[in-house]
C-alpha cells in the first residue's frame, strides 16, 4: 500500500517531514504532493483507516491541511489525493468505483487522447472504464491501456526515492601545529579515506575537491582541486593533494584541516574495437600536477585566446580540460589555403619606404627588394593599461624569399618582421 499527501493550505515545505516519520524514503511528485509506502505500518498504527488519522493528525502539528489517499499503486493514490477531498481508502479491486464519479479529464492523459474520448462520449472515469479493454488498446494504444490500469489500480510501479542532500565535510582540529608536509598529508590521507568511502557509498565518484587549511593567527590558505573525470581512488585524489601543496606550500604551521568534496555520478567508459586507448584523464591530471610542482604555479594550462584585438594576446587557462567526464569540445578549424608562420621573437627589420610604402627590407634571413605590399592595417588599443599597443602592418612580397607579415611599431618608430606565408 502507498499512501499520498496533497497539501492543499499551510507548510508545504513540511511535507518531506512527515513523510519521513512514517517512511525511509518518499517520491515528491511536485511542490504540493508527496507519496510513500505504508508496507507494515497496519502492525504500529493498526487498519488503513486508522493509519490515515495518524497521517493526518501529525499533519496537523506540522501546519499542514490537505487531502490524503491510500492504495496499492502510488499514482492511482496520487490521483486520489488530487482530486478527492478529505481521506480516501482505495481497498483492492474497489478503485474503479471510487474514482468512477471523476471527470475523466483529471487522468494524466494528452490532449489528444482526452479529445478522443469526449468525441465518444466519455465524460467520467467510471465511462471510460466501462470500455473494453482491448478495444481501448487497439484504438488509444499504449496510453489507453496505462490509463485503465492507473484507473484501476493495476501494475507496480518503483518510487523514485528523493535522496536528502548530503555534505561530504569532515573537519579535524590539529593537536600541535604541523610544519612539515608529510605529518600534514598523513592526516588529510585519513580524512579523505573515509569521505571517499561515503561517496562510493551513495554509488557516486568525485569531481572536485576543496581543502582548507587553517594556520596560526586564524589564517586560512584554501585549495580547490577539479579533477579531469570523476575518480573513486582515494590514493589518486591524495597525489593531486600531495602535487598541490609541494608547488604551493602553507606559509605558517597548520593547525586546522577542513576536507570538502563534492559528488557527482561515476564515469562510464565504453572502448571501441578499433579506436586506441586514450590516456586514463586521471593520469593526465598527475603529470600536469607534477609539472606545476616542479614549474611552479601558473607555469602549466591550456593555451587561450583573450577576446581583444592586441596581437598575440594569450594566458594560461588553469581550469580543467575536462567536464563530469567529457572532453571539452574543440570546434574543426576551417581549412586555410595560405598560413601564417610567425617569428616569436619577431625579427627587428630596416624597411625603406617610397611615397609612404615599403619598397626595400632588410632582417636577419631576409634582404631584397619589395616587388609588392599591401596595407597598412592600423591597430591600436588599451591605452589605459601597460599592454598597450599601436602599430601599422603590412604583407610584402620580396622576390627569392618570400612573402611576409611586417609592421611598424609608433612606439619608437621600429620594424619587425612579424611572420612568413606558406
Amino acid at each position: 500500500m502507498f499512501a499520498c499527501i496533497h497539501c492543499q493550505s499551510g507548510a508545504a515545505e513540511n511535507l518531506p517531514v512527515l513523510a519521513a516519520q512514517f517512511a525511509n524514503g518518499y517520491e515528491q511528485l511536485d511542490e504540493e504532493t508527496i507519496v510513500f509506502s505504508v508496507a507494515g505500518l497496519g502492525r504500529l498504527f493498526g487498519p488503513a483507516p486508522q493509519l490515515a488519522a495518524e497521517i493526518a493528525r501529525q499533519g496537523q502539528t506540522l501546519g499542514l491541511a490537505g487531502n490524503i489517499a491510500m492504495a496499492r499503486h502510488p499514482d492511482t493514490a496520487a490521483l486520489a489525493a488530487r482530486h478527492c477531498a478529505g481521506v480516501t481508502i482505495l481497498a483492492p479491486g474497489q478503485e474503479g468505483e471510487i474514482l468512477g464519479p471523476l471527470p475523466v479529464g483529471v487522468l494524466p492523459a494528452s490532449p489528444a487522447t482526452l479529445e478522443t474520448l469526449a468525441r465518444w462520449g466519455v465524460e467520467t472515469i467510471g465511462d471510460f472504464l466501462a470500455l473494453p479493454p482491448l478495444g481501448v488498446l487497439e484504438r488509444l494504444g499504449e496510453e489507453g491501456g496505462r490509463l485503465q490500469a492507473l484507473a484501476e489500480g493495476r501494475g507496480q510501479r518503483v518510487l523514485q526515492l528523493a535522496r536528502a542532500a548530503e555534505e561530504f565535510t569532515a573537519v579535524r582540529e590539529l593537536e600541535a601545529p604541523l610544519s612539515n608536509l608529510e605529518p600534514l598529508l598523513f592526516v588529510v590521507s585519513s580524512l579523505l579515506h573515509d569521505l571517499v568511502k561515503r561517496v562510493v557509498a551513495t554509488g557516486n565518484a568525485v569531481i572536485e575537491l576543496s581543502l582548507q587549511l587553517e594556520m596560526e593567527r586564524w589564517e586560512v590558505s584554501e585549495r580547490t582541486l577539479g579533477f579531469p573525470a570523476p575518480v573513486q581512488d582515494p590514493r589518486t585524489m591524495l597525489k593531486q593533494v600531495q602535487l598541490a601543496l609541494e608547488a604551493d606550500r602553507p606559509r605558517g604551521p597548520v593547525v586546522g584541516v577542513r576536507l570538502e568534496l563534492r559528488p557527482t555520478p561515476p564515469r562510464a567508459v565504453q572502448q571501441g574495437m578499433f579506436t586506441p586507448n586514450a590516456p586514463e584523464p586521471e593520469r593526465l591530471q598527475t603529470l600536469l600536477g607534477r609539472l606545476a610542482a616542479l614549474t611552479g604555479q601558473g607555469t602549466v594550462g591550456s593555451p587561450e585566446l583573450l577576446n581583444t584585438y592586441r596581437p598575440d594576446a594569450w594566458r594560461l587557462r588553469q581550469r580543467n580540460l575536462f567536464t563530469a567526464g567529457t572532453a571539452t569540445a574543440v570546434a574543426a578549424a576551417p581549412a586555410l589555403q595560405l598560413a601564417l608562420r610567425l617569428f616569436r621573437p619577431a625579427l627587428p627589420a630596416r624597411v625603406r619606404l617610397a611615397e609612404g610604402r615599403p619598397v626595400e627590407l632588410r632582417a636577419p634571413g631576409v634582404e631584397g627588394a619589395v616587388a609588392a605590399a599591401a596595407g597598412p592595417w592600423r591597430t591600436t588599443g588599451e591605452w589605459w593599461a601597460e599592454t598597450a599597443w599601436a602599430r601599422d602592418e603590412w604583407d610584402v612580397a620580396v622576390p627569392g624569399s618570400g612573402l611576409y607579415r611586417v609592421y611598424r611599431q609608433h612606439l619608437g618608430d621600429v620594424w619587425f618582421v612579424d611572420g612568413i606565408y606558406d
